[in-house]
């Protein structure tokens, strides 16, 4: 079984990783990485933005190094998607799998076609979003995942 990510990149309080907004989305995020993985969920796929994409990955890494079974997928949207990205770039290079989804000259089309890749791929959906966030790609990429009938973990910031 597969399981994907999705997120919005940026938080009011995305700067201050010591506030108590993120600590609580970070255990709501190990708590569902650990539900699906109680599913069977081996292999993960993440999209490697910063914010929710790269939180994700870190954590599907920690519980790689104690499972080697765990199996860390790259979706990018582009071939240098976040190429200066420091945190985007050492989560690539411990990926298992890098994969350039789109060819798209345009990227917003890029970002649409490698998120309905992610979830096309999978069978769980966890998203972190804000309902009250509208016409975001992961509103949408939710609204896909329904459609498409995944199981889907929402965890609201």
């Amino acid at each position: 079984m597969k399981c994907c990510f999705t997120g919005h990149r940026y938080f009011p309080w995305s700067s201050d990783l010591e506030s108590s907004e993120y600590q609580v989305l970070i255990e709501r995020l190990d708590r569902a990485i650990d539900q699906v993985l109680t599913k069977g969920v081996i292999h993960f796929i993440c999209g490697n933005a910063v914010g929710v994409d790269t939180w994700a990955a870190e954590r599907v890494l920690q519980r790689k190094a104690n499972n080697p079974e765990i199996f860390l997928e790259i979706a990018l949207p582009f071939s240098d998607h976040n190429r200066h990205e420091p945190g985007c770039q050492n989560i690539q290079s411990k990926a298992d799998l890098v994969h350039v989804v789109s060819t798209e000259k345009s990227r917003i089309a890029a970002f649409c076609e490698r998120n309905i890749y992610m979830v096309d791929q999978s069978n769980i959906l966890i998203a972190v979003y804000d309902k009250n966030r509208s016409h975001s790609g992961t509103e949408k990429t939710v609204a896909y995942a329904r459609k498409q009938g995944l199981e889907i973990i929402e965890i609201q910031p």
